[in-house]
């Protein structure tokens, strides 16, 4: 099974032309991007699940993997979805808290972006991915070889250390975030 950053990056690559227009990014900046944005999202999650404050229910209760059925639609703000399922600045302060202008800084200085562009970019991915963990937790999808929102924790902790492996200037990122509280 491919890991899920893969698989989000692969999905996302394909929208990279819209979600490049929202940002003022060309698509190859906007994957580049994207590259960049979603691990630091996987990891920082992985840290809210070893917390234990609330990622469970707020997957089970808000993203049950749905936005990924009209991504198009979602990125366009055509789709059907629930504005809790949508509201990628209120997982970013959950997730993020007081550092999420570190990470855009963080972000930025990676992929040579401005500011604004990945501060666009992160309320937009955002809920991609808690959606990605709604369908990954979801065992009841026909033929899925999903995780139960037990192993939540263990899912987010295997792709965190992917993503870290991948992006070492996120273990700095995830140092600061575990300070937050």
């Amino acid at each position: 099974m491919p890991a899920m950053t893969d698989t989000l990056e692969q999905m996302l690559g394909q929208q990279a032309d819209r979600i490049g227009a929202q940002i003022g990014t060309d698509e190859q900046e906007t994957r580049t991007a994207i590259s960049a944005a979603i691990p630091s999202l996987i990891a920082a999650l992985s840290q809210e699940a070893d917390r234990g404050s609330g990622l469970r229910r707020a997957i089970s209760e808000d993203h049950d993997g749905s936005i990924l059925d009209d991504l198009p639609g979602y990125l366009e703000g055509t789709a059907n979805l629930s504005p809790r399922t949508t509201n990628g600045a209120g997982i970013l302060e959950h997730v993020f808290g007081g550092q999420q202008q570190n990470v855009e800084r963080t972000l930025s200085s990676k992929t040579g972006l401005s500011l604004d562009s990945i501060a666009q970019l992160l309320p937009l991915l955002a809920p991609i991915v808690m959606g990605m963990l709604g369908r990954k937790t979801s065992t009841s999808a026909a033929g899925s070889e999903g995780f139960g929102l037990d192993d939540l924790g263990s899912l987010l902790g295997g792709e965190a250390a992917t993503a870290t492996s991948r992006n070492p200037e996120i273990s700095d990122l995830l140092a600061s975030l575990g300070q937050r509280r």
